[in-house]
């Protein structure tokens, strides 16, 4: 898979955004890894950079963050802190609105059936469900 090739095909859109979209163990975070060494851009992990930061400040200080931010595209894999029970943040609508920034990667642990894209979520009672807009991302499916 040419990760690269899909990043340039993002280039043209208004969100920029590329989900790596498997059920546990399927190799998500081996695809974003292997595109991490192959390109030398790190992955992010957002749960350690925001660990402290509440919900309801996590857009304004991750647009801070990539204003000093060095790299052409964005990595993510763990991002808990996007879903966790006590987050005021829409997951999809975050990664959404950063893309329109810069070019996002992410790995998204689900699956998409009947035309809507699932979260799993193993520390909450629900997973997150959202309508797959073709417009709106781009994906893969492991």
């Amino acid at each position: 898979m040419d990760l690269n090739k899909k990043v340039e095909e993002l280039n043209n859109e208004k969100h920029k955004l590329l989900l790596i979209i498997g059920t546990p163990g399927s190799g998500k975070s081996k695809i974003i890894r292997e595109y991490s060494q192959e390109t030398g851009i790190p992955i992010i992990d957002l749960d350690t950079i925001f660990m402290h930061t509440p919900s309801d400040q996590l857009m304004n200080e991750m647009k801070n963050f990539l204003s000093t931010y060095h790299q052409n595209v964005l990595l993510l894999d763990n991002k808990k802190i996007l879903y966790a029970k006590n987050s005021t943040i829409d997951l999809l609508a975050f990664l959404k609105e950063i893309s329109e920034i810069i070019p996002v990667i992410a790995t998204w642990n689900g699956k998409i059936e009947d035309g809507q894209v699932f979260h799993f979520r193993k520390d909450a009672s629900e997973d997150l469900i959202y309508s797959v807009d073709k417009e709106d991302f781009k994906y893969i499916l492991c």
